[in-house]
């Protein structure tokens, strides 16, 4: 299953509201969007630019459609994000 631009935007509101709850949101978008997969790493282990930045987080974009996973820029290719932490 792709990620939809609506979805997107839901998990970017939740990580802004999650902010004032944890500093590890990655659990609580697992439970908010079990379809997905999240992946949690460095800003310093990331090549890529990402997909989206938002105030405390980039997001990246995984596509685990084919048998390597890759990162893609694609939203309609898109069935996995890896969240890294901006740095301050």
């Amino acid at each position: 299953m792709c990620i939809a631009e609506q979805t997107l935007n839901e998990i970017a509101q939740a990580l802004g509201d999650m902010r004032a709850v944890t500093s590890n949101p990655l659990s609580m978008l697992r439970e908010c969007f079990p379809e997905i997969s999240f992946l949690r790493m460095s800003e310093r282990d990331m090549d890529e630019l990402p997909f989206r930045r938002l105030n405390d987080y980039n997001l990246y974009l995984l596509d685990t459609r084919e048998h390597c996973v890759k990162l893609t820029q694609q939203l309609e290719h898109a069935t996995g994000i890896v969240l890294t932490q901006r740095d301050a």
